[in-house]
């Protein structure tokens, strides 16, 4: 008895989400998706010497970075 109880609230709780789920949906979520998928056409990326599809230009070569970065630190033990 009991958990027959129990299963038709349960039941009766699920169906009342769904409905305000599907009801939020036609007011405001349709309009929100729509926005974000027209995100990349609202915003203009300034036009410097780079591509749109590549903000950062050209990256720069790591094994470069990382010897700057050695002698840095060996620059930095020096100083002690």
């Amino acid at each position: 008895m009991y958990l027959n109880v129990i299963l038709t609230v349960f039941v009766v709780v699920q169906v009342v989400t769904i409905i305000l789920a599907y009801k939020w949906w036609n007011k405001y979520g349709r309009d929100m998706f729509k926005s974000f998928t027209n995100f990349n056409q609202k915003i203009q990326l300034p036009k410097n010497n780079f591509d749109s599809s590549n903000p950062f230009g050209q990256i720069p070569d790591m094994n470069e970075m990382f010897r700057q970065m050695n002698q840095l630190t060996k620059k930095m033990n020096n100083l002690k």
